[in-house]
């Protein structure tokens, strides 16, 4: 059965800002705490649909996805995560971004749909892609938007 998890946060930068560190498929090991370093395979761009990114991951791991929407004028991207060393798999996850007019902050809303591999622990793993990832992510890009 598939699992969802879902984070938002608001992040106090405008969305004119918040946007182009999303949309660079490439750009996640500027920001994000949890990657070691990123890199497009075989001549792929940070904004084509298609591109695939390694990440290595800290501290040991990795991940190969797929960027497979980028919708600026909805400022929302899809991907996929076509290979990975964790216990999951038909891993599709997104990023939709939305302006608060209210203050010129930002909410961010990130989900993923999985499946973890037999005998993996499902709350084990929904814990680190929603903490680990998904929050972890964007209190740090929060932070680097502040500075």
């Amino acid at each position: 059965m598939p699992h969802t998890v879902y984070t938002s946060a608001i992040v106090q930068a405008p969305l004119a800002k918040v946007w182009p560190l999303f949309r660079d498929f490439n750009g996640l090991a500027g920001w994000h705490p949890g990657i070691a370093q990123s890199r497009l395979e075989e001549g792929g761009r940070h904004d084509a649909v298609g591109s695939v990114r390694y990440l290595s991951l800290k501290p040991s791991g990795f991940v190969r996805e797929q960027l497979l929407m980028l919708d600026d004028p909805g400022t929302a991207l899809r991907y996929s995560i076509i290979e990975t060393d964790l216990p999951m798999r038909d891993y599709v996850a997104g990023v939709t971004l939305r302006a608060i007019t209210e203050n010129g902050a930002t909410l961010v809303e990130w989900w993923a749909d999985f499946r973890v591999e037999d005998g993996a622990d499902l709350q084990a793993v929904a814990a680190a892609v929603g903490q680990g990832v998904f929050a972890a992510g964007l209190a740090a890009l929060d932070e680097k938007l502040r500075a």
